[in-house]
């Protein structure tokens, strides 16, 4: 449940307390307000202010120059036959040819480790300063990294290894321990790049990749909450949206359920071949259901009750799930039937912390109609995702839709992909579809499940094209419809090996159809994405494709897929693009292939 579910319950459950305290808290408001203008008078005027912040200051560079002098007092730096620059803690080079530079920064180098064993690593510091002034050689900003990072300096220490590492980008020490620094700092993903390096290097693997791994997880982890919390509430993914309405055989397009104008105009649009049709019924149905659904004052409950529901079920695709379930409360509320309580069920599902209370819902909702399939379909649905090893089971529910509802060919979609589920190698799943096409052959959903069974396997790549040119070439299947077809074509096309990754122009065109039907479908903007990744010139954009796919995605599991997409794709890039180690990615993942 969210957090905004979580405050509405609490407040529900303690209306009293939160009275009281916010009488309290008037109470406590007027005492300091009264407080307030007694003492008034003795706030500073703002010339005050700025005397004290003019002697802070000075006060500041007191303690500096006191800091200073006090180093130039303890830290004789005769012995190495230097002196400091006139004010200053640095050494003057000035007169000094390099090798003689050279030969005293190793001296002073040797006097730092000393501090350093010593754990002095102040001193230390300043040591490895001289013999960076005197000659900037990567192991001494290495050194001073260490000291950095024992004083929790973090940033520094990044600084220092960044220097080292300009120097000798293969620096192993380097890159690990600015690795290190990065996780600390929750900068995942410049770690990643980091361990990536080391990997190339195969450099201490096991440690290494186990680094990688976490650090992976940590940066996808942390753009997930991101990507949550800033997910854009519309509607989005209309194909999607579309299919699932095609399974709620409870509320279908021209069955007129109840003799009401309004309502089937509703209904009409929701069931509409365009996303621009599904976006007019949401609007309609927000503006009568917004004002407490003043604007349906003259409407019936049985109306109500379904306006209230669609309402419900738009809401969620939003991802606003707490309005969502004051919608279908209110449905509720005007009467019980098969749609809104498989709406219920739906909703609760997706934040039940059991499956035995989901299930309790479907059954409810299978209970109060028992001519309509929806409710059983959808359990059925449930218990494959919460529980995939109860194949039977999950079978037999299909099994009962049919022999409610002999047409319900999503169920029969179901049956076939269960039988290439248990038994991958058999021919039973072909045949299962080959007669549900004959059956339905019209049907895109039908063609599309089959295509991507298919597409699994090299040897049958060609028939699933030809199923998805079926579908594409149907002039009764609507256009959002297709835009399944249309993306699977895609992916098949890119992985026919005789397809040359140079002509995407067939794939370019496809897509941009595909787009055109439903812009906001993350699927369709992920192919477009990957697709612009294949052209240097053209990467941004698909990494801001691939973003854009992720604001529009709603199942978590799909949206983390597509953060680690981006942040795989945009880690390639920069490997690819640095001079070090761009060639040897490339060398490495071209003796992989």
């Amino acid at each position: 449940m969210s957090e905004e579910n979580n405050t509405v319950s609490f407040f529900t459950k303690h209306k009293t307390a939160i009275i009281a305290t916010a009488v309290c808290l008037g109470a406590a408001v007027t005492s300091a307000y009264t407080i307030y203008n007694n003492k008034k008078s003795d706030v500073p005027s703002s010339s005050d202010n700025s005397i004290k912040k003019k002697k802070k200051k000075e006060n500041q560079k007191l303690k500096k120059q006191q800091e200073k002098e006090a180093i130039i007092s303890t830290h004789s730096i005769d012995k190495y036959g230097l002196k400091f620059i006139p004010n200053s803690t640095a050494v003057d080079i000035t007169g000094l040819s390099e090798q003689e530079r050279k030969q005293k920064a190793a001296k002073i180098k040797l006097d730092a480790n000393a501090l350093f064993k010593e754990n002095q690593f102040k001193d230390a510091i300043l040591y490895y300063t001289w013999a960076i002034q005197l000659y900037p050689d990567e192991v001494y900003y290495s050194n001073r990294s260490v000291c950095y990072l024992k004083l929790n300096q973090l940033e520094k220490a990044v600084k220092d290894c960044t220097s080292a590492l300009e120097k000798k980008p293969m620096y192993p020490k380097c890159l690990l321990r600015r690795a290190n620094c990065y996780e600390s700092l929750g900068k995942y993903e410049d770690a990643v790049f980091d361990l990536s390096c080391l990997v190339l290097m195969e450099y201490e693997p096991q440690t290494v990749q186990a680094l990688l791994e976490k650090n992976q997880d940590l940066a996808s982890d942390e753009a997930m909450t991101e990507s949550i919390k800033n997910q854009p509430h519309v509607l989005a993914n209309f194909s999607d949206i579309a299919s699932f309405f095609s399974t709620l055989t409870s509320l279908k397009k021209n069955a007129k359920i109840i003799d009401d104008k309004n309502l089937n105009e509703v209904i009409d649009l929701l069931y509409g071949e365009t996303a621009e049709d599904i976006s007019k019924c949401d609007e309609l149905i927000s503006s009568y259901v917004e004002d407490d659904g003043k604007k349906m004052s003259n409407f019936s409950d049985a109306v109500k009750c379904y306006i209230y529901a669609i309402a419900s079920s738009l809401t969620f695709f939003k991802v606003l799930p707490q309005l969502s379930m004051e919608y279908i409360e209110k449905s509720l509320s005007y009467e019980k039937n098969a749609f809104n309580l498989v709406m219920f069920a739906l909703i609760n599902s997706e934040n039940s912390p059991s499956s035995k209370d989901a299930s309790e819902l479907f059954n409810e909702a299978i209970d109060i109609d028992q001519s309509d399939a929806s409710a059983l379909y959808h359990k059925a649905q449930f218990l494959a995702m919460v529980d995939e090893t109860q194949l039977k089971a999950i079978s037999n529910l299909f099994i009962q839709v049919l022999e409610i509802d002999e047409t319900f060919v999503f169920a029969e979609i179901q049956l076939c992909l269960l039988a290439y589920k248990q038994n991958p190698e058999s021919q039973d799943y072909m045949t299962r579809f080959s007669s549900l096409i004959r059956k339905y052959p019209d049907n895109a959903q039908v063609r599309v499940c089959y295509a991507e069974v298919l597409a699994m396997k090299p040897e049958n790549i060609n028939e699933a094209v030809a199923q998805l040119e079926s579908v594409l070439s149907n002039t009764k299947i609507s256009g959002l419809e297709k835009v399944g077809a249309m993306v699977l074509r895609v992916h098949t096309y890119l992985s026919d090996p005789q397809t040359a990754m140079g002509d995407l122009a067939f794939a370019n065109t496809l897509l941009k159809d595909a787009y055109d039907l439903d812009k906001t479908n993350y699927k369709v903007l992920n192919c477009i994405g990957q697709v612009k990744l294949q052209n240097p010139a053209t990467v941004n954009e698909g990494l801001e494709l691939l973003t854009k796919a992720i604001d529009y995605t709603q199942g978590p599991l799909e949206k983390k897929q597509l953060i680690r997409l981006v942040q795989m794709s945009r880690l390639q890039f920069k490997l690819i693009q640095h001079p070090t180690w761009g060639p040897l990615f490339i060398e490495t993942t071209q003796r992989a292939m």
